[in-house]
């Protein structure tokens, strides 16, 4: 009897071990390098489109060589960049990340402000104070240097600050982005090393300078484009100085809606890896990265301008040069590279009107003004609104309490009143949003996701298909108002295989897939699970 059980014994263990080698092979040598890249616009079809005019060893050779997710979305609202970047890095959402959107309203100022703000920190080389104590979770990049302190590096390279700042996260070495009013690199020093020495370098040697002057224009014959340029040039076809500004008044550039902008962040992200000798041993390193296809004057996301197809082309190229620079340094087989988009629109509203489908854009100066005179009719002469951002309304609960008036019955009454109004679909008090259960997929659930307690309004509104929110500068607040959002999402490098994934993963999928390779724990706020047929 003894013998049997001992048999037995030695029988389960060597099964349970012959279950385990198959996962502990796979992240037993994990990648020395991870390289993230967010481009901002992106779209699928539009890489469908041009995809025979693009080169074999570009953005071709990570979705033919790699793992296309054909199926990832977002699951929350459309609100911003920061948002979106805040739900891959976290493998969360608003509701538990704290990040609703690049801007929030400040109950105590009255003010709309970023969301990335800090009063407490000094900014590097601009008087902006920004940092990420608004984003409430670890990311997958913190998990990565609390793992290894003083071992693993990490950093981002961005075209604006609230993406650079939600790619580095809480702990990375040094986050940078474009300043388009002086042409430099600036930063915060909520980093360990505040600026990059190397992004300092460019700023002093001119190299940002001489990009920033160098003319953009066609990379081939106009002619071979599909569209016309948005503005003519009868010379080249279109020419544009990234230099120039915005406006005859305006101290911004429009250097963040060139090319420029990108092989800023191609020349510096391949600094970086050189110089800081990411890669070269045991401790797995970091290094995000963001790109963009905006373009200037820009009215549609649609692939709809000569200068959109160039932009693309260019993008092309920079991810042609930084793949080259990464396997001459670390060696591609020892990097992982994963490639995602933001949430935009696939048709604007405008695109969708000219064709004669129902669309729009809604400002809510108009509507808020004509609530706040029904609330004074209800009411009484008294201010009831406190502020409205982004489909959020705020109330002056302090006049309301003062008063003695019912809070849910003028939420309710509010949230009725806003119904009447063109482009709403519908209108909720905040707490039934955030008490809100049930299907994960639905448009509830999405709008509850959508939300965090410390920056949630009072009433909460939604949109209906084909309409999309701006503020009084026309600037669109979220640029998608899909039931579902998604975005195109490659792995490519190191161990994975070439594949087409056709399952259905949601964004917050893409931190735990990275710390399973990785070997990490997963981030605090994590509500993801890995992509299997990336990790089995």
């Amino acid at each position: 009897m003894r013998f049997s059980r001992r048999y037995i014994f030695l029988l389960f263990s060597c099964f349970f071990i012959s279950q385990i080698i198959p996962a502990q092979s796979f992240t037993a040598d994990p990648p020395r390098l991870v390289i993230g890249i967010m481009v901002d616009g992106l779209q699928q079809k539009h890489i469908d489109v041009l995809w025979n005019y693009l080169e074999s060893n570009g953005i071709k050779s990570i979705i033919e060589k790699g793992a296309n997710c054909e199926n990832v979305s977002y699951n929350i609202v459309s609100a911003g960049n920061a948002s979106d970047i805040a739900c891959v890095m976290t493998g969360s959402i608003p509701y538990y990340n704290g990040v609703a959107g690049d801007n929030t309203f400040n109950r105590n100022t009255a003010e709309i402000q970023e969301i990335i703000q800090d009063k407490n920190q000094v900014g590097i080389g601009t008087k902006k104070n920004y940092s990420a104590h608004n984003l409430l979770s670890s990311t997958v990049n913190d998990e990565l240097m609390l793992a290894n302190p003083e071992k693993s590096k990490s950093f981002a390279v961005a075209i604006n600050a609230e993406e650079a700042i939600m790619l580095g996260g809480h702990t990375a070495n040094s986050v940078v982005w474009i300043d388009d009013e002086n042409l430099k690199w600036i930063t915060t020093g909520y980093y360990t090393d505040g600026l990059s020495r190397w992004a300092d370098e460019m700023n002093i040697n001119k190299g940002f300078q001489q990009l920033a002057n160098t003319a953009w224009v066609p990379m081939f014959n106009i002619n071979t484009y599909f569209n016309k340029p948005t503005v003519e040039d009868k010379k080249t076809g279109f020419h544009y100085d990234p230099a120039s500004k915005k406006a005859k008044n305006s101290t911004i550039s429009i250097i963040k809606n060139t090319p420029t902008a990108n092989d800023l962040v191609t020349n510096l992200g391949s600094k970086i890896l050189t110089e800081e000798q990411l890669g070269k041993d045991i401790y797995p390193d970091m290094l995000m990265l963001q790109y963009t296809v905006r373009t200037p004057n820009e009215k549609t996301s649609a692939l709809q301008s000569a200068e959109k197809e160039d932009m693309y082309f260019r993008l092309d190229k920079n991810i042609q040069n930084l793949l080259q620079k990464i396997d001459v340094n670390v060696g591609l087989d020892k990097t992982l590279i994963f490639l995602f988009a933001n949430q935009t629109g696939v048709h604007s509203p405008k695109e969708l009107g000219e064709n004669k489908i129902p669309a729009g854009y809604f400002n809510a100066r108009r509507s808020i003004a004509l609530l706040s005179t029904y609330l004074m009719a209800v009411y009484g002469q008294e201010r009831w609104i406190d502020g409205y951002y982004g489909k959020n309304i705020f109330l002056n609960k302090k006049k309301i309490e003062e008063k003695k008036i019912n809070f849910k019955e003028m939420q309710q009454n509010i949230a009725n009143f806003m119904l009447e109004f063109e482009g709403i679909q519908a209108a909720f008090p905040a707490s039934d949003i955030l008490n809100m259960s049930g299907n994960a997929h639905s448009e509830m659930v999405r709008i509850r996701n959508s939300t965090h307690k410390n920056s949630v309004g009072d009433v909460i509104l939604t949109l209906l298909p084909g309409w999309i929110e701006v503020d009084d500068k026309n600037n669109p607040v979220g640029e998608s108002n899909a039931i579902v959002s998604y975005t195109p999402l490659y792995f490519y490098g190191w161990k994975i295989k070439p594949q087409k994934i056709e399952a259905s993963y949601q964004t917050t999928d893409i931190a735990p897939t990275l710390s399973r390779i990785l070997n990490l724990p997963m981030p605090n706020a994590n509500i993801g699970k890995p992509i299997e047929e990336i990790t089995k």
